[in-house]
């Protein structure tokens, strides 16, 4: 695994007892003249180290996850000849995707939407990778209503989201004696959501359950009857292949991918939209009061969300990895 110095990878990725090298290199800031200079000088020495690296390493097959710090070892296998896959998360590809995909081998694609923004590119709609522990799962069986609820921004946490349910938290739980919230907030407003709950009656209190971050995300999102949360590519996928209706309030910013991401979901009845803008304590308590109060439409979405999931996108990416390592292989040897 490559990944940016002092990111998040070098936590997740040694934690997981894989090896890591790192590279000096960030994103660019399109409208600075000084940021493309800086991210410019970065990418420069960034290559070169990703040469040494790939050259040491000497692999099969070099896999892109999109990210900026993809660029200069996708760039690095490329000179070598070494065959690249690369993999796009969200519907409508990024940057990197867009700078790197006519020269990779296979674009793996969450969305089948993402080949129109790729012409140039050999792309195959697998969908998004699921964690193994997330395909280990049985779902439970949904109720004969809407009972529990869970809250998320991501591992980051998302404050338009927090404050809207910290906001609504009450008068949701006391409208409704048998409703359970789960909140995962990130531990930026963590403080801020804690004291929200600190201050319920004691009667709601038990019925709201609050943590900066679960390492169970995935058996809690199993368990819940819907799901809140952002529109990103992994998080909507693995809820989908668990079979969640969901209430998503999409990333407004980074070119709005995330709109794009939960376009089909919503087009499909799986997923209700509230705009980043118009998320707040009264529209979110409305429209989750009107999912508790419309069972029928309710388990219509879980299964419009059923419908959607993608269990096996991990087993086909693995094949295009597989067959372009091999393809690389021969043209080797040859």
């Amino acid at each position: 695994m490559v990944g940016r110095r002092d990111g998040v990878a070098e936590r997740l990725v040694v934690a997981a007892g894989l090896r890591l090298e790192t590279l000096d290199v960030s994103g660019v800031d399109i409208g600075s003249p000084a940021g493309i200079a800086r991210a410019t000088s970065q990418l420069t020495r960034a290559t070169i180290a990703a040469r040494r690296l790939v050259r040491g390493f000497r692999p099969d097959v070099v896999v892109g996850l999109g990210g900026y710090v993809s660029v200069p070892v996708v760039a690095a296998a490329l000179t070598q000849r070494i065959p690249v896959v690369l993999l796009e998360q969200n519907a409508f590809p990024g940057r990197a995707t867009k700078l790197l995909a006519r020269r990779a081998r296979v674009v793996a694609a969450s969305f089948a939407e993402t080949a129109r923004h790729l012409p140039s590119a050999r792309v195959v709609h697998t969908g998004n990778p699921i964690r193994a522990e997330v395909r280990a799962i049985e779902p439970r069986p949904l109720g004969d209503r809407l009972r529990s609820i869970l809250v998320t921004g991501g591992s980051q946490g998302a404050r338009r989201v927090n404050r809207a349910i910290t906001g609504c938290v009450a008068g949701l739980l006391r409208t409704d004696p048998e409703l359970r919230i789960v909140h995962q907030c990130g531990i930026l407003d963590y403080d801020v959501v804690a004291k929200a709950a600190a201050a319920l009656p004691r009667a709601l209190a038990p019925r709201y359950t609050v943590a900066a971050f679960f390492d169970d995300m995935a058996v809690r999102m199993a368990e819940s009857d819907l799901v809140v949360m952002r529109a990103g590519g992994s998080s909507i996928a693995e809820c989908s292949v668990l079979g969640r209706p969901m209430i998503v309030v999409p990333y407004p910013y980074a070119g709005g991918h995330q709109r794009h991401n939960a376009t089909p979901y919503v087009d499909a009845g799986a997923a209700m939209l509230i705009e980043d803008a118009e998320c707040t304590a009264e529209r979110l308590a409305a429209v989750i009061t009107a999912l508790v109060a419309d069972p029928r439409r309710w388990r219509r979405m879980a299964a419009a969300s059923t419908a959607l999931g993608l269990p096996d996108a991990t087993d086909s990416v693995v094949r295009l990895i597989v067959e372009a390592a091999g393809s690389g292989k021969d043209s080797r040897a040859a």
